[in-house]
């Protein structure tokens, strides 16, 4: 509506300004929508502390106690006795302050010394005055000339004063103005009796319709009836300022009805001579267009401003007249939607053929066309630059004028019955405003109208509701569709305007009752008469039209066709992206309930159950949105520390600790900080802390708890008092009463701030009335109580008509603090409640039969995690996730670890918790899966210090190493040089123990690798690790393209060496101990030295001490325990021995002693021959690098030919093992005894006896033998090209052999491949080194092949057509040992 007292002549102003004007509207209209200033607290604001300005900050600088401004006080008073307020038109219920709250004012008593009735408002200080000046508005005027064809511009001074006290400035031809009375007393204008000043003021303006209705009316003498006379628009309009004066006196009913008949009668007609024209026509219409166009848009403000107020004669309200005012106003939208959008223009008016023509001056706003709109002429718009464009000031001012005709419509709903075709043209005409940019005014006016009819003709709902879902589908449908609708005080925070008005219209359809609306007293609230159950319906019909507009909507989205689904999808989206930003919102209440309806639909037969997979796929989208912001706002909520949610969190103030000197909130004792204390609890809060306005030191200051608790039991007792008087209740309900009286729950003061808060958010439209009524249902549903209880409800709406001087109905919460309260709040609706059920349909979802539903479903979670991880840690999560790790769909797999994954580093507990499904998909065969699950579990190693399940992570991860594909062994490398090999940033200054040169660091590494191995069966995948670590060779290519830094290499190398020397510092720490079991808790260490020996020997030969390796572990070889750890145990301190004695240059005499003896003993008596084995092998070495020659070889040679003389056919085992024995004596100590003076072994001979023995019965014997065979083969190479040992091993390799000496003879093949491989690489590194000690000769080159003096490729040919018989034999062991040796020999 228009508020004329504020501005009695703003309709009319603005034809020479450019742009929209706000005159028609008040602050409170808008400011909701726009950007505009608070008002100052010292210009009118609400508040028991009045301050000059409103800015924070406290102290004594802007006090009206202030020496400078008591100062002023003569000068005050001065002013204040000229001052004329009765403009002001002051509220009649006016509140009474409590003044126990406010400082004692000094400046109000220093005005009243200089002048006793400064406070008075006199009506006397401008009636002595004949002629009144008032500022000249432009409008626009039909000059009587006939050479003038345009329209110009007059000015006219608007009427605002009362017509009483009002002289006309000049006469003037076409105006209507009073005759002035001119009186030499000035006290003669004020009449003793109000009476009489009220008939006066009617009389006065009975008078000026008198002259209004005169100057239209002409006698028509020769058909004895009037004829009407087109009247100027400025007389039109100061008549409006007189109505609206009137009626702001509220004295407009009191007019005689034939007066306002007559009225009436004329503004029909000037409303009918401008029908048919428009002012965007006036290229075609003639010359009283404009002036036409605006005497009528005046008529019909005046004559809503007649019908809409309250208590008019029935007779005033004629059908006719309504219909010709909605028929011209909605022609004249139209007209005004075409001049402000050309695409509309184009659309309604496409014959105009000066609407399409390009002119290169035209206004550039002109031609602006949204994107956006669908189903609209496709082709450039650009509109010529007509007579519409030029008159653009006009325009703006039937805009604004055509706002307050819909507001005043809105009025006339609740006054007057309109007719069904009346209200669908409302509708149609209000919707059609939405569907048009740079409106917005108009479009909020439409907005409420739309909400007036939903309220007052519940019959059209449905249609309205249609009309809304018709219009979603012609709203743009991009994610950047338009958003106009500014959020109060949020900041660059907006919604579409259909958003907005389908939250509107939810709150109308709440049926506030007329007289709750209406109540202006105390009394009045009570005698509002209300059924039990009426709130409970009030909240079916909101429920009601939820479910209508969601199922319309999911209706059109089912009936639609395939590429239009996904255009209304986004539709959706953008309506849910809307309502999810509202939601916890204190003024949108209705967002929750329109969601958790919709969200009701879609899990039920019209989403996740439906038969469409477009459908459920939907759904799912829209659930994971909903799901993902409730969980946010949980997660918000449960971090949010707002003192008033934990004072009432926590135990009763009895109960309570609070400290005595510090802020309550932030527990801060500093001095500098003003502290203040509640009078209801003693609290102490800082002003800033309270989350409210500035509080200032006054006696009687109460914190919101103690102010809200105040509040409600004074309600109470109000009702309860009420309840009494009236004879209602009896003694035992009266006892009941009194008890629940004093019982004000911790929920119900939190309430109670925020209906504070929206008794204080005042609107012109009373929309915070109906918004704390939704509140109520929304309260009520969750928590019904009886008859008396729902009086005390209905109070809690208006508590500021019922606790007046207590202060407490003042909010002094801030916006910010009052939405988290909202939030609060919200975390106990039904709405919130069910997530759980939304979460568990979408993990249902997982196990679609649908990959596209399962992933969609997935993605959902996804969101909803990434929110909260916490999520994960749900039993019912978990299941649903860890299945979908097993999803026949190698993305689906992979989604499901990314979903963990993310998480994994911000919440270990996470991690730990999904750790052993994880490590199974190690083994999967996509390899994107075994490569997401590897990063999982690495990210789980070193994001937690303490990861418990660290050693089997790296166990599964090194499981890996191997694996066929190449990435992923680079993979698995690379996170153990992360997690082991990689230098760390920073000196390390912290040592593992005493006089240890080891850092502590490494250390710890060293035992992560030590603790692997103790749960591993060998140090094989150990091995191949320390290997690629030490090249770092799983750099990506472009990397090693450039050259690895020398440097890394370097680094590593040195944390090798370091991991080595501290196994040894452990090995001794375990010897020290005194174990029982000292070999079984060694042999991990001896596997980890044994792991990097391998790969670098000199590893284990550090610079100051090379032999510290040999004489630490030397003492190892007398053990006397006889088993397979121990067996494994010597075997690794055996290599590492051999291993290290090529590369000592000077070992001492006794150490090759006790070595030689420890080995010559441990092969005569070790029963495990893989020990014996490592004897021998380490026995030739240690003769070789001795100096010794092959005396000791020969010596031990010679020892098991005579045991093999010796023994008897029966002994097998003896006779396996002498054989055994020889084989390797000849094969590792073929060098020494090649180049031995003495001549004293034959190994034809060795072959001889070999040969006897395979011919023996015994089938344990034969397999010795061949393998005693083999080893001399391997030393001997060119005997396996004689023919009698190619027999044998054909024989052995043929089909009809038994199983086991086909094993061997390829067994004895595959180790010949091995060593020949061994003697290619030692042979190519010491040609490497002559060639480099050569590099300055000429080199001759050979062909290829000319210089390659080795058989095996000679033998392998000879035995090659056996070694693919095996591949295909019956037996599975064969076939792989026989694969291995070609691809050995492939490979």
């Amino acid at each position: 509506m228009s508020n004329p007292a504020a501005n009695p002549g703003g309709s009319a102003s603005g034809f020479g300004a450019q742009g929209v004007g706000l005159s028609n509207t008040i602050h409170s209209e808008v400011a909701p929508y726009l950007p505009l200033p608070s008002l100052p607290v010292f210009c009118g604001a609400y508040d028991p502390e009045l301050r000059l300005f409103d800015e924070r900050g406290g102290g004594d600088l802007w006090y009206l106690n202030r020496n400078e401004i008591v100062a002023q006080s003569a000068r005050i008073a001065s002013m204040l006795g000229d001052t004329d307020v009765s403009y002001l038109h002051l509220r009649n219920d006016v509140r009474r302050m409590g003044l126990d709250n406010v400082v004692p004012l000094e400046l109000h008593d220093q005005v009243l010394r200089h002048n006793p009735e400064a406070y008075e408002h006199p009506t006397h200080a401008l009636e002595n005055k004949l002629v009144h000046v008032e500022p000249s508005i432009l409008v626009p005027l039909k000059v009587q000339n006939g050479n003038d064809q345009e329209s110009r511009y007059s000015s006219y001074t608007p009427n605002d004063t009362d017509s009483s006290m009002r002289k006309p400035k000049g006469k003037r031809k076409g105006s209507v103005a009073p005759v002035p009375v001119e009186v030499s007393d000035p006290s003669e204008l004020e009449p003793s009796d109000p009476s009489e000043l009220q008939d006066a003021t009617i009389r006065n303006f009975c008078d000026i319709l008198d002259q209004f209705c005169g100057k239209a009316e002409v006698a028509n003498d020769e058909r004895d009836e009037v004829d009407w006379l087109a009247l100027p628009a400025s007389d039109i309009r100061l008549l409006v300022n007189e109505i609206m004066l009137l009626r702001g006196k509220k004295l407009l009913h009191l007019v005689p009805l034939e007066a306002l008949v007559r009225l009436l009668r004329i503004l029909d007609h000037q409303i009918h001579r401008a029908e048919g024209i428009s002012i965007d026509q006036l290229d075609h219409s003639g010359s009283d267009a404009v002036s036409y166009v605006f005497s009528a848009l005046e008529s019909i403000h005046a004559a809503l401003a007649v019908m809409t107020h309250n208590s008019m004669p029935k007779q005033l309200y004629k059908e006719e007249l309504i219909e010709r005012i909605l028929e011209f106003s909605k022609y004249q939208i139209l007209g005004i939607l075409s001049a402000y959008d050309p695409a509309f223009r184009a659309l309604h008016k496409p014959n105009e053929p000066e609407a399409y023509e390009g002119d290169e001056n035209e206004d550039p706003e002109a031609d602006y066309c949204p994107s956006g709109k669908r189903r609209r002429v496709q082709k450039s718009v650009r509109p010529k630059k007509s007579a519409y464009n030029k008159v653009n000031s006009a325009m703006n001012t039937i805009l604004q004028k055509l706002c307050t005709i819909i507001g005043l419509l809105k009025d006339l709903l609740s006054i007057e019955r309109l007719s069904d075709s009346c209200i669908l043209q409302l509708v149609k005409t209000s919707f059609t405003t939405l569907m048009v940019d740079n409106v917005q005014l108009l479009q909020l006016k439409a907005m409420g109208l739309l909400c007036g009819i939903f309220l007052s003709y519940p019959q059209h709902r449905s249609y309205i509701v249609d009309e809304l879902v018709q219009l979603l589908w012609k709203l743009p449908v991009s994610k950047r569709a338009l958003r106009s609708y500014h959020l109060p005080d949020e900041d660059q925070k907006q919604i579409q305007m259909v958003t907005a008005l389908l939250i509107q219209l939810v709150h109308s359809s709440a049926n506030l009752p007329e007289a709750l609306r209406h109540a202006a007293t105390a009394h009045s609230i009570l005698e509002v008469s209300l059924d039990a159950t009426y709130i409970s319906k009030c909240h079916e019909a909101v429920t009601e039209t939820c479910c209508l507009f969601w199922t319309r909507v999911l209706q059109r989205f089912t009936a639609v066709k395939a590429q239009d689904s996904a255009e209304l999808k986004l539709i959706m989206e953008n309506l849910v992206t809307d309502l999810l930003t509202t939601l916890n919102l204190p003024e949108y209440p209705a967002s929750a309930l329109i969601l958790e309806v919709l969200c009701v639909l879609l899990l039920q037969n019209a989403g996740l159950k439906s038969k469409d997979v477009s459908a459920r796929s939907m759904a799912i989208d829209l659930l994971g949105m909903i799901a993902t912001s409730l969980k946010h706002d949980s997660v918000n909520c449960r971090q949010e520390k707002l003192w008033i949610l934990q004072a009432l969190d926590s135990e009763d103030d009895a109960g309570c600790s609070f400290p005595k000197d510090a802020c309550c909130v932030c527990l801060d004792r500093r001095v500098g900080k003003a502290l203040f204390m509640c009078q209801g609890c003693d609290r102490l809060f800082h002003s800033d802390c309270t989350g409210g306005r500035e509080c200032e030191t006054n006696q009687n200051w109460h914190c919101q708890i103690c102010l809200c608790k105040k509040q409600l039991l004074v309600l109470q007792s109000f009702c309860n008092m009420q309840r009494k008087d009236n004879g209602r209740a009896n003694r035992s309900a009266s006892a009941k009463s009194s008890e629940t009286s004093n019982m004000v729950t911790k929920v119900e003061v939190i309430q109670q701030t925020l209906l504070n808060f929206l008794q204080d958010s005042v609107s012109a439209d009373d929309m915070h009335q109906f918004i704390g009524w939704f509140y109520m249902c929304l309260w009520y549903k969750d928590d019904s109580k009886s008859e008396q209880r729902l009086t005390y409800d209905i109070t809690r709406l208006k508590s500021n008509l019922v606790v007046r001087d207590s202060g407490t109905s003042h909010s002094m919460l801030t916006r910010d603090s009052m939405k988290k309260i909202t939030l609060a709040l919200g975390q106990n609706s039904s709405f919130v409640r069910g997530f759980d059920k939304i979460l568990h349909m979408l993990l249902a979802s997982l196990r679609e039969n649908s990959p596209v539903i399962r992933a969609k479903a997935l993605r959902a979670v996804s969101i909803i995690v990434e929110t909260d991880p916490e999520v994960l840690r749900d039993k019912s999560v978990q299941l649903a996730v860890e299945g979908r790790f097993c999803d026949s769909a190698i993305s689906v797999r992979e989604a499901a670890l990314e979903l963990v994954g993310r998480h994994i580093a911000s919440h270990p507990d996470v991690g730990l918790q999904y750790f052993e499904k994880v490590a199974e998909r190690i083994k999967d065969t996509g390899v994107s899966v075994r490569k997401r699950a590897i990063k999982i579990i690495r990210d789980m190693c070193t994001s937690n210090t303490n990861f418990t399940q660290f050693t089997t992570a790296c166990i599964e991860i090194i499981s890996r190493v191997s694996d066929d594909e190449s990435s992923i062994q680079d993979l698995v490398c690379k996170t153990f040089f992360e997690l082991w090999f990689e230098e760390p940033s920073g000196v390390q200054t912290t040592f593992s123990g005493d006089g240890s040169s080891v850092p502590l660091e490494v250390a710890k590494k060293t035992d992560q690798i030590v603790e692997m191995l103790r749960r591993m069966a060998n140090n094989h995948l150990l091995v191949t690790v320390v290997k690629r670590n030490l090249a770092l060779d799983f750099f990506p290519q472009s990397a090693k393209a450039v050259g690895i830094n020398p440097m890394s290499l370097a680094s590593v190398r040195k944390r090798c060496e370091l991991m080595c020397k501290c196994i040894l510092e452990r090995i001794l720490q375990v010897e020290e101990m005194n174990n029982t079991e000292e070999e079984v808790q060694t042999l991990p260490y001896v596997l980890a030295l044994h792991s990097f020996c391998v790969v670098d020997p000199t590893l284990c030969v550090p610079s100051s001490d090379p032999s510290q390796f040999v004489v630490t572990l030397q003492p190892y070889l007398k053990t006397q325990v006889d088993n397979r750890v121990v067996a494994q145990f010597l075997e690794s301190i055996i290599f590492i021995i051999d291993s290290v004695l090529p590369l000592i240059r000077k070992l001492t005499s006794s150490i090759v002693e006790e070595v030689e003896q420890d080995l010559k003993q441990m092969i005569g008596r070790h029963s495990f021959l893989t020990v014996v084995h490592a004897c021998i092998k380490c026995l030739c070495t240690l003769s070789k690098v001795s100096g010794k020659g092959a005396s000791v070889i020969e010596f031990l040679i010679q020892v098991f030919f005579r045991r093999l003389d010796a023994q008897t056919i029966e002994n097998k085992q003896l006779i396996g093992r002498s054989l055994f024995c020889l084989g390797l004596l000849i094969r590792y100590g073929n060098p020494l005894i090649s180049g031995s003076s003495s001549k004293n072994i034959d190994v034809g001979s060795s072959i001889s006896l070999f040969k006897n023995y395979l011919i023996m019965d015994d089938f344990s014997v034969k397999v010795r033998s061949l393998q005693a065979l083999g080893f001399i083969l391997i030393a001997r190479p060119e005997y396996m090209l004689e023919k009698d040992i190619g027999k044998i091993l054909g024989a052995t390799l043929s089909s009809s052999s038994h199983v086991r000496l086909k094993m061997q003879a390829l067994q004895n093949l595959y180790e010949y491949l091995l060593d020949a491989e061994s003697q290619l690489e030692t042979d190519k590194a010491s040609n490497d080194a002559q060639s480099s000690v050569g590099a300055g000769q000429r080199v001759v080159p050979v062909a290829a092949g000319a210089g390659d003096t080795n058989i095996c490729g000679g033998i392998i040919q000879l035995y090659w057509d056996h070694i693919l018989g095996r591949s295909l034999d019956l037996n599975e062991e064969v076939r792989q040992t026989a694969l291995k040796v070609g691809k050995s020999v492939l490979y």
